[in-house]
């Protein structure tokens, strides 16, 4: 007697029965795409074991589990599809599944092309938006299996249907979470913006507006004791400032699109950071600071200076404003693979909780009350030593002050000829 369609299909679906080829002593096997079911030799263990297999199918409720024939039309159903999709048994058998896709994806053929890709590639999986009975969507994941007998013939499909609802939701909530904090931050980060750009604008405003108006009444007391060139260096001061500040933003925004240039050229790391020294020895001692040096005379390499200035810079600059009235120690050493820089200051701290944030964009671990910055120049710094390479990490205690600890390997110099020239490693 010929077996109906719905259950060849299963049974094709399944892998299909192949008598044991082992001898008489040994079990059958029912073969699938991955493995193989063994089930006990003779003919009435074989029915049981289709009928177990049919109820399996029948009776799962998690997952939506029918055939379509070759044109996609349902030809089984069980318990999880009429739990998932809503539509009884015989409310649906004999439908063309495409009665599950909203009506743009039907518009544009995605179930047949689902068929098609089955047929092509012997299984396809999707995840989307289906449509139950009662008109409601559910996040779907869909697996087709194109079925094929023994003799290569397509006797029509398998489809598995879970219902990710529930996990398509949770993603969408902690999507929505992550934007509104991703808002906040823009919306901190443009307020602490604003404030730091206004910072060196305020008081060279205030000083070109006093420099304007003792010009218009006496213009000789500008040029007395040097006074017009010291006002003009402070106002050169601020305008550095502003335009630092506007580099670490368009820093922010070249790492952002993944172009952080480097030019790495021959130069001597100890003589840079002797001369970041000496250009903030005057705001150190501002602070009540004491820089201390320890480098070797020269330490060369191809690094790019430029960037290797700005982060040796921003260390210095985190050292003394988070170090005030302390010492702060520099020292350079090298091997013949890795150079490592450390700056180690005895301010505040970090507390444990906020170390591992500190190289993360617009993050900063005390009160911009109290501190002030954007939080971006330890950002920018770790993405400079990335991009050469190196790694930087940081070691603190509250109160015991902070140990940045910088590592780049070290480039080979290009052989030449020259004078006082040298290759190292």
């Amino acid at each position: 007697m010929r077996q109906p369609l719905a259950w060849r299909q299963l049974r094709v679906l399944l892998g299909g029965w192949k008598r044991g080829t082992l001898g008489d002593n040994h079990d059958h096997l029912l073969n699938s795409g991955n493995g193989a079911i063994t089930y006990s030799r003779g003919e009435h263990s074989r029915r049981d074991t289709e009928d177990q297999l049919r109820l399996l199918i029948s009776s799962v409720t998690d997952y939506a589990i029918l055939t379509l024939d070759v044109r996609g039309y349902i030809a089984s159903w069980n318990l999880g599809a009429e739990r998932i999709k809503g539509y009884l048994a015989e409310e649906i058998l004999g439908q063309h599944f495409s009665r599950f896709y909203p009506p743009e994806d039907v518009a544009w053929g995605k179930p047949e092309w689902e068929l098609e890709s089955a047929i092509r590639l012997g299984r396809f999986e999707d995840e989307g938006w289906r449509i139950r009975k009662d008109g409601t969507r559910f996040w779907a994941n869909v697996v087709i299996t194109a079925l094929f007998d023994e003799t290569g013939e397509l006797r029509g499909f398998g489809k598995v249907t879970r219902d990710f609802t529930q996990r398509k939701h949770a993603e969408e909530t902690r999507e929505m979470e992550r934007l509104r904090e991703a808002l906040h931050a823009r919306d901190e980060f443009l307020s602490v913006a604003s404030h730091e750009l206004k910072t060196p604008l305020t008081p060279l405003q205030l000083k070109l507006s006093a420099m304007r108006r003792t010009a218009e009444s006496n213009p000789e007391a500008l040029v007395a004791d040097g006074r017009l060139a010291r006002e003009l260096a402070a106002a050169s001061g601020q305008v550095r400032k502003l335009a630092d500040l506007i580099d670490d933003l368009l820093d922010v925004s070249r790492i952002n699109v993944g172009r952080l240039p480097l030019e790495p050229a021959r130069m001597d790391l100890s003589a840079l950071v002797r001369d970041v020294t000496t250009r903030y020895e005057a705001q150190a001692a501002a602070a009540g600071c004491r820089l201390e040096l320890d480098v070797p005379t020269s330490l060369e390499g191809m690094w790019d200076r430029r960037r290797m200035d700005q982060a040796v810079t921003n260390l210095v600059t985190n050292a003394i404003k988070y170090g005030a009235g302390k010492p702060i120690r520099l020292s350079l050493s090298a091997d013949d693979t890795t150079v490592v820089l450390t700056v180690q200051d005895e301010g505040i701290g970090i507390a444990p909780t906020q170390q591992h944030r500190i190289f993360e964009r617009f993050v900063r671990a005390v009160s911009e009350r109290n501190y002030g910055g954007m939080g971006l120049g330890l950002f920018i710094t770790h993405q400079i030593v990335e991009a050469h390479g190196g790694s930087i990490q940081v070691e603190s205690q509250l109160g015991r002050g902070s140990t940045f600890t910088l590592r780049i390997p070290m480039k080979r110099l290009p052989t030449t000829g020259g004078p006082g020239m040298s290759t190292r490693a």
